[in-house]
């Protein structure tokens, strides 16, 4: 649909800016974002207007609702698209296109905070292993790192209980931007029955034993469960290293234990008890 529309407005003469990624504009910031917002009126065409909404945020350039026409490349019909951008005024100035920037080989996945249904609960920060979200000097939530997030991992906008994290470039609804619905948001607590860390800190033990106690078949079952809830692919389970583990259980408010046996263990984590 994107070769399509751009072909029908350059037939049409109509003057308009092209865009290779924007959640890659919107992580370095790009000026094209803030020059758009201050536009009296703009129409963007890309996904869902929530996604739009909040890249052009995080980019440091807030939309004014109010100028702005969303136009969804994977919802709406291109004839309705056209129809909208053929009311547009034709000019005699060819249409730019701003590329991506290609120093590094980083894929633009990463999150967006909905700040209109954020709660500043912390629970993305206490969850993320990776140093994706930070707090700022007013402790609030923010995405600080986006290079950090793994790609086609979702799993921090799955446990938000607001579901106000999105991925714009994931495809369930609603963490790619669509409206939310009434339903709660994941409770991981009652989902697996324990700390997350400690599953995922787990894994080593749970993987490639050919012989696994009872204790160890639970915990690679949990971690199976874990990863299908949230959708964690595989090679990002595989990528965690001791050090990202217990950084996770430090945010999580526990010391490091460098115990194995649970009964051997007396330290706030209270492992095995």
């Amino acid at each position: 649909m994107k070769v399509h529309v751009r072909k029908e407005l350059t037939d049409l003469g109509i003057e308009f800016e092209a865009v290779a990624d924007l959640c890659e504009l919107s992580a370095r910031k790009d000026p094209a974002l803030k020059r758009w917002a201050k536009m009296d009126t703009i129409k963007i065409v890309a996904c869902f207007e929530r996604a739009v909404k909040w890249l052009f945020h995080a980019g440091g350039a807030p939309l004014q609702p109010e100028r702005v026409e969303f136009l969804n490349m994977r919802t709406d019909s291109i004839e309705s698209i056209l129809g909208s951008l053929s009311e547009c005024e034709a000019s005699a100035t060819e249409h730019e296109e701003i590329e991506p920037d290609k120093r590094g080989k980083w894929i633009p996945w990463f999150p967006v905070i909905d700040y209109e249904r954020c709660a500043n609960c912390k629970q993305c920060l206490n969850f993320c292993l990776f140093g994706v979200f930070g707090l700022s000097e007013q402790g609030q939530v923010q995405v600080q790192q986006p290079a950090n997030c793994k790609t086609n991992c979702p799993a921090c906008a799955r446990v938000c209980p607001q579901k106000a994290i999105i991925f714009p470039k994931y495809t369930e609804s609603p963490f790619n931007g669509d409206k939310v619905g009434t339903e709660d948001g994941a409770k991981l607590s009652e989902l697996l029955g324990g700390d997350i860390h400690d599953i995922l800190g787990r894994r080593g033990k749970c993987c490639g034993v050919s012989a696994m106690d009872a204790g160890q078949q639970q915990g690679a079952s949990r971690l199976a469960k874990l990863q299908n809830a949230l959708d964690i692919p595989q090679e990002v389970i595989e990528s965690l290293s001791a050090g990202q583990i217990k950084e996770g259980n430090l945010k999580a408010g526990k010391e490091d234990c460098s115990n194995t046996e649970p009964q051997e263990c007396n330290c706030k984590c209270k492992r095995g008890k």
